[in-house]
């Protein structure tokens, strides 16, 4: 399934600034491509691109009534949890920011942000 991604398109993305567009690449993916290509994305976040986590903390609590947007949260959790596993340090700014995530619908992005937030305690 990762043939899928290709490397242009992963460097493509995570050069995105525009919350939109970032929407509509994980709206598009599910399953092992989406949890792939979060991780890919988090890697870029753990290579000093701060500007991608604090666009995926906002889309942790996207849409939250809306249960066709799941991949849109849930692919941002994975972003974030993948960067607290490796760099708390890097969420705890915004800590308060993730707690409307618990409100989702889908139990992944809560469990995701529930993790995420215990690797900073």
């Amino acid at each position: 399934m990762l043939k899928f991604i290709k490397e242009k398109d992963i460097r493509l993305f995570i050069r995105m600034k525009i919350a939109g567009e970032i929407i509509e690449q994980l709206r598009n993916n599910k399953g092992t491509v989406s949890t792939e290509l979060s991780k890919r994305i988090a890697s870029e976040v753990l290579s000093g691109n701060a500007e991608i986590l604090k666009e995926a903390i906002e889309l942790t609590s996207y849409a939250l009534s809306d249960k066709k947007e799941k991949n849109i949260r849930s692919g941002a959790a994975k972003i974030v949890e993948v960067v607290a596993m490796e760099k708390p340090e890097l969420i705890a700014p915004y800590l308060e920011r993730l707690l409307p995530a618990l409100d989702a619908n889908e139990p992944q992005t809560r469990w995701m942000i529930i993790r995420a937030i215990t690797f900073h305690c």
